[in-house]
């Protein structure tokens, strides 16, 4: 739990809005000179006002997200596997201890229309638990039976905590079953790294993402610059995925 929390911590110096707050603060702090203090004040709003439209967000995600699975790909898997992307633990209107967040669901709710075009076809859930008492990894099989009604055997991996691990124990789990070749469903921005790590573990990938971020707004163009909450998670979680690729697969 500790290395999570200093990872975590760490991970929220570079991300949005915290790196360009760093940026505009050190700026205030280390530059005397006006001209050098108002050219760092200004990098640092620039780039928080970059990273929070959503034209920035959407462009960022298209240069990482890979293009969406042709369902006639499925013939080839011999699984489908889904990783968590976390818990709400504040689930009360539910009455459960914890239920899949949003990301999570999203996740779920297209393995379970890939489940129904395969049904023959084992699931394997991938996620540990750090909030809860609920792995991710349940949490997602009680969705897909309870909520979308899937056939399909389902295996749990309880026990991951990062992407790294999803990979490395789910891949042990999919070689006992002499299982070679998977759908992986994650959401698209997460896509490249997880696929990486699972073929780094001898697993043969068919990506499966979900979770596209979109523009909207078609025909009202001008608000695809106006900063958004929504527009500086995505970008965060991009940033978030471009560093963990570099650590994570070593390039």
């Amino acid at each position: 739990m500790t290395v999570i929390f200093i990872h975590r911590l760490l991970q929220s110096f570079l991300l949005p809005p915290l790196n360009s707050l760093i940026i505009i603060l050190l700026s205030m702090i280390f530059f005397k000179n006006k001209i050098k203090r108002n050219f760092g004040v200004g990098v640092g709003i620039a780039l928080l006002y970059l990273q929070s439209t959503p034209y920035v967000a959407y462009h960022l995600n298209t240069m990482i997200a890979p293009p969406p699975m042709k369902i006639s790909a499925l013939s080839d898997a011999r699984a489908i596997v889904v990783l968590g992307g976390g818990v709400n633990n504040n689930a009360t209107e539910y009455e459960m201890n914890a239920v899949s967040n949003v990301e999570t669901f999203s996740r779920v709710r297209y393995t379970a229309y890939l489940a129904h075009k395969a049904p023959q076809l084992p699931i394997f859930a991938s996620g540990g638990t750090i909030d809860t008492k609920d792995s991710e990894a349940s949490l997602m099989s009680k969705a897909l039976k309870n909520e979308f009604k899937v056939s399909n055997k389902i295996f749990l991996e309880p026990d991951s905590k990062t992407t790294s691990e999803n990979a490395k124990y789910t891949s042990k789990i999919l070689l006992e079953y002499h299982i070679h070749k998977i759908a992986l469903v994650t959401s698209a921005s997460h896509m490249r790294r997880a696929q990486a790590l699972f073929e780094q573990n001898g697993i043969e990938v068919i990506a499966a993402p979900t979770s596209y971020y979109y523009l909207g707004y078609y025909n009202l163009k001008i608000l695809w610059f106006i900063p958004t909450s929504i527009a500086m998670s995505t970008t965060s979680a991009i940033l978030h995925e471009l560093i963990g690729y570099i650590y994570d697969v070593n390039i």
